[in-house]
């Protein structure tokens, strides 16, 4: 189970919204909120407006995200059906070892071969752990924030494809503290070679959606981390229901301290 909460956590931050609209407001436009239904502008926004405003689009509503991480030969692979509103995620994938997770309001539904139990689900009552817990920031979607709030420059480079840089310092001043966002930011800032210049590249959609995301981190002692996120299913209905009780166990009082 050591081996895998941090993994998890880390695989789920990436996935399940790499930069959710930021908590600092700034998205750019004229200060109305633009659903995912909305129709994009008429007036062009500048690049880095276009960018922020298309992944608050994005996330507007129900989302499915399919996601790979790389970091030298190791490599996580998910997909989450996701909603925002209703705080109902479900993910399955491979981080590196199969795994599934369900969140319905704050009880999450882990399962994987790494979990220590004698029933194949354990569920994690999310309002338990630590505001710096960095699983229960993995799940709230509200706090995240990712490389967007942190982007410096972005350019055009064809209709609909931008690409850019962001600076991950920049990017934990705008997150929000709660769910301990800032603080892996932060965290992943020392990590990097250069936290002032990621590169990135992004698409947006005929409706002014944010379709895909990837930028990478060079680090200073385990090479490049490689992200790339897609984005679809925008307005698809999202069920996600919790496992049968009888495979299912709450965790300890022991795993709370370490989660």
């Amino acid at each position: 189970m050591r081996r895998l909460i941090p993994t998890l956590s880390i695989a789920l931050a990436a996935a399940l919204v790499a930069g959710c609209g930021t908590t600092s407001g700034d998205t750019g436009g004229s200060g109305s909120s633009a659903g995912p239904s909305a129709a994009p502008a008429t007036s062009k926004l500048e690049p880095t407006a276009a960018v922020r405003q298309a992944m608050e689009r994005s996330l507007a509503g129900t989302v499915t995200m399919d996601a790979s991480v790389k970091a030298g030969n190791q490599s996580i692979t998910l997909s989450g059906k996701m909603d925002p509103a209703a705080k109902t995620i479900h993910v399955t994938g491979n981080a590196p070892e199969p795994i599934e997770a369900r969140l319905i309001g704050d009880a999450a539904y882990i399962k994987s071969d790494s979990l220590d139990g004698d029933k194949p689900w354990m569920k994690i009552d999310l309002s338990k752990l630590r505001p710096t817990s960095s699983l229960r920031q993995s799940f709230d979607l509200k706090a995240q924030t990712g490389i967007i709030g942190g982007i410096v420059t972005t350019q055009e480079v064809s209709p609909g494809h931008y690409s850019g840089t962001a600076d991950l310092n920049k990017a934990a001043e705008a997150a929000g503290t709660d769910g301990g966002m800032r603080d892996g930011l932060e965290s992943t800032a020392k990590l990097a070679k250069d936290p002032k210049a990621i590169p990135f590249e992004a698409t947006v959609d005929g409706d002014g959606r944010l379709t895909a995301l990837s930028y990478t981190i060079a680090t200073k002692k385990v090479g490049d981390l490689v992200t790339d996120m897609k984005m679809s299913g925008f307005g698809e209905q999202v069920s996600v229901t919790a496992p049968p009780a009888g495979d299912t166990e709450p965790a300890s009082a022991e795993m709370y301290k370490f989660l």
